[in-house]
């Protein structure tokens, strides 16, 4: 028998060149690429169900206020139908604050108020989400004069001069929405309110997102309410007294010149079409809480649909998920393995896994170590110590006494200073190496800054000298010291997402360690995990060490903030502070589970202190 093997021909084709066929073409997927692109389509369906849940939303509030308003039943399908723009405005918005979810943004810190205050702002994921803010605002205030129906709220009110003027009152209406509107957003971004809050554990979805409304609605409906309030009652004062008296004026002669003039020239004449402050006041009301309420559900409900439920439920796929460089996958990823790591029958299959080589346990273990090693690497290398300041500074002046031990001459004898008067020295004096410090003018500018200074209190002390005087400087105090407090805990949460962006990944690594490591005792059959367990707490130890080097050293770069340290060190100490806690718990956990038995393992010498210390503690 030959033993040469025949291959099959292959396939004709009608081509005479070498053109592969379109099934040839195509190659398949990794098993990775595979899994990501399930990820891809399970988050697109979930966000889908979202959008049209959201439009749905948007057709009631439109159609009963617009009914409770107005009185009239008849205009519910014009509603409708109008919820349409309205739905893509809010499309764009929500678009926006999920990027904030899926992709953290991670700005330089700033050592300033004015310079963080600045690069919050003005940055390109700023400004967009600034811009779909205002696309909602002006959208869902020209839709609502446009249910109405009045002449008051028309978009044009012709006078004798232009017919095509337009209508004052609708114009402070929507450019004060659109004004309440880019404040509520400016407070979103300072407030630090777009990062992603990934759950502590898997409940069932209807509950997340049933938790998640009615946790934020009581305070921020309350919080809206109030703001609305006050901006309807402040906006048409403030227009009234000040806008249409003196800006509107200024504005009309000197920059509206000849084009506009016809159009809006009216703002400035006082006449009796005029909106007053009184008549401006509920209709402003009115509008700022129809799109407060239009939004607020949304956006209370969005986060549980971006960061509930993994669509992956196969051990083997897990582990093969592990392997994605996309953080946003693989928290969804290493939620499920937390929750199957808590589940005895799903751990019965890893632990009694003996048909392959590594088995699923070891190769599990073997992706969660190189996942928790790359976080560690990150956290090694943005914590370099930096020099203390306790290290003593080099003399300005050297020792003539002090022998230079590396050239090789501690035995030679410290060599004598020659004297070398001369005739210019005994006439003019000793040669100096510098010229004398001008103490004249030090002494000018040192009076200069006292006499400022005393004008500063005395002027100080005269507003504290009045019952208002004092409050009022109480409070400037007080928002001043809020202003660098923010900018303190600003510059630490910019310079820990830098540095630290990957904690969560790390915690949920380290959370799943230490329950199958607890679990392993009764259930580990073949102990596999002890195997591993050595090296699980020294990975453990040494990201706790990277973690209080990361402390330390941003604790030491606060002190250029000034007034901002306390603001800097608390939020430091905040969130670094509970990531060396968790890994502080996880090791007690082990520790209190196999006691003496860990004295078997061999360590470094300065992991096992660190362990006994831990484990004292």
């Amino acid at each position: 028998m030959s033993i040469i093997q025949t291959q099959p021909l292959p396939p004709r084709t009608s081509n005479s060149n070498n053109t592969p066929t379109p099934a040839s073409s195509k190659t398949p997927l990794p098993p990775l690429a595979k899994i990501e692109k399930q990820y891809r389509k399970f988050l697109a369906k979930r966000y889908i169900s979202f959008a049209w849940r959201s439009g749905v939303w948007i057709s009631i509030v439109l159609s009963s206020s617009i009914v409770l308003y107005t009185g009239s039943f008849g205009k519910i399908p014009f509603a409708i139908l109008l919820s349409l723009p309205v739905f893509v405005a809010l499309a764009i918005l929500l678009r926006t604050r999920k990027s904030y979810i899926t992709q953290p943004p991670k700005h330089l810190p700033r050592p300033t108020l004015l310079g963080s205050f600045i690069s919050s702002i003005w940055n390109e994921r700023s400004i967009t989400l600034l811009f779909s803010y205002a696309t909602f605002s002006l959208t869902i205030s020209n839709v609502w004069c446009i249910l109405v129906g009045s002449d008051e709220l028309a978009l044009f009110s012709p006078t004798t001069r232009h017919k095509l003027a337009l209508n004052e009152r609708r114009i402070v209406l929507c450019s004060s929405n659109l004004a309440l509107f880019l404040v509520l957003g400016v407070k979103d971004v300072l407030g630090d309110k777009l990062k992603p809050v990934w759950p502590p554990k898997k409940i069932p979805f209807a509950r997340a997102v049933q938790n998640s409304i009615l946790d934020s609605l009581t305070f921020d409906t309350s919080n809206s309410l109030s703001i609305s309030l006050v901006w309807s009652i402040v906006v048409p004062l403030a227009y009234r007294i000040v806008l249409r008296g003196y800006v509107w004026q200024w504005v009309d002669w000197r920059i509206w010149a000849l084009f506009l003039r016809p159009f809006i020239g009216s703002f400035a004449r006082s006449s009796t079409r005029a909106p007053s402050a009184w008549t401006l006041a509920p209709q402003l009301l009115v509008l700022d809480l129809v799109a407060l309420v239009v939004l607020q559900l949304p956006v209370k409900a969005m986060m549980p649909y971006l960061v509930q439920k993994s669509p992956l439920t196969p051990e083997r796929y897990l582990i093969t998920a592990l392997k994605s460089q996309d953080p946003y996958y693989l928290q969804f990823t290493l939620m499920e393995l937390l929750r199957i790591s808590h589940i005895p029958s799903h751990r019965k299959i890893f632990f009694s896994d003996i048909s392959t080589s590594p088995n699923l346990i070891v190769e599990l273990w073997q992706e969660l170590l190189l996942q928790l090693g790359s976080v560690n690497s990150k956290l090694s290398s943005s914590s370099t110590p930096v020099p203390r300041s306790s290290v003593p500074a080099k003399p300005s002046v050297p020792d003539p006494r002090a022998i230079p031990i590396k050239q090789g001459d501690i035995f030679r004898p410290i060599a004598k200073k020659q004297s070398t008067y001369g005739l210019k020295e005994i006439l003019d004096g000793p040669i100096r190496s510098t010229p004398p410090a001008p103490e004249p003018i030090a002494k000018v500018g040192n009076l200069a800054i006292q006499k400022v200074e005393q004008v500063q209190s005395q002027v100080v002390h005269r507003i504290e000298a009045t019952p208002i005087g004092t409050t009022a400087l109480g409070e400037v105090r007080s928002y001043r010291q809020g202003a660098y407090d923010w900018m303190g805990k600003e510059w630490a949460r910019r310079n820990i997402r830098l540095s630290a962006g990957d904690w969560i990944l790390a915690q949920r690594i380290i959370e799943i360690m230490t329950t199958f490591a607890v679990a392993s005792i009764e259930e580990d059959t073949y102990g596999y995990v002890q195997q591993v367990l050595p090296a699980s707490l020294e990975a453990i130890v040494r990201i706790r060490a990277s973690i209080m080097g990361l402390e330390a050293r941003l604790v030491g770069q606060a002190g250029l903030l000034g007034q901002g340290r306390e603001g800097a060190v608390g939020e430091i100490g905040k969130e670094l502070g509970a990531a060396r806690s968790a890994c502080d718990n996880s090791i007690k956990r082990i520790g209190e589970k196999f006691g003496p038995s860990l004295g078997s393992f061999r360590f470094p010498p300065a992991i096992a202190q660190t362990l006994g210390e831990i484990c004292k503690s």
